[in-house]
């Protein structure tokens, strides 16, 4: 009991301070499209490390508290250094459900997939969103706006990604993984590109979540 205490205590710590160091970088002046990308890459990483500390349940717990967090503190106009940005981007308040809707698929088959699936979200999302919105050139648009390099971004994470959970789940690097990692990281790039104003983020861990699915 006392572990389980404690293993809750750390988890909610991480993610509190990710929370704060959005608002202490925001009234810093730091855009708040940059600080919400701190919290999207932060919380995709802390909810990767959960299986770790916690079990389903108290995921799911978790995950329909941040959501109502999230949606409180936007219509009391707290957390800005997420809410306060220009558009009509639903995405932080999908990040919490589509992370609890990918866990409760894929988990019990195997929490690493849920893991891949949330470091794709957190990392390649985040960071392509970063490098975009700074260098980003050459611009496109399918249902919301979206740059090349980006794309590119997203692309080579994602990669990245792949091959590092393939590899902690003892698979052999074979031509036919290479294959597999490269075209797993396409699609994935494409249905980032296809799904503009935050949608991205309910869709990419399901698709994340079965491309991990088959590979393990």
């Amino acid at each position: 009991m006392t572990a389980n205490i404690l293993n809750l205590s750390i988890v909610l710590f991480l993610f509190l301070f990710v929370f704060w160091c959005a608002e202490f970088f925001y009234k810093r002046n730091l855009p708040a499209h940059t600080t919400r990308k701190i919290v999207h890459i932060g919380g995709g990483i802390v909810a990767a490390l959960l299986p770790i500390f916690v079990d389903l349940t108290t995921l799911v717990i978790l995950g329909i508290g941040f959501f109502l967090l999230l949606v409180l503190s936007k219509r009391k106009n707290l957390l800005n250094s997420i809410h306060k940005i220009n558009d009509e981007s639903i995405g932080a308040l999908l990040f919490a459900p589509s992370l609890t809707l990918t866990a409760v698929i894929f988990w019990p088959t195997n929490p690493l997939i849920f893991q891949g699936a949330a470091l794709i979200l957190g990392l390649s999302d985040g960071v392509a969103g970063i490098v975009g919105m700074r260098y980003g050139k050459r611009s496109y648009s399918i249902t919301g706006r979206k740059t090349m390099e980006g794309s590119l971004v997203f692309f080579l994470v994602t990669t990245l990604i792949l091959l590092g959970i393939l590899y902690i789940s003892g698979n052999l690097f074979t031509i036919n993984w290479a294959l597999f990692i490269f075209g797993g990281s396409l699609l994935l790039t494409i249905v980032e590109a296809m799904f503009g104003k935050g949608w991205d983020n309910l869709f990419i861990p399901i698709f994340a979540g079965s491309i991990f699915y088959f590979a393990l």
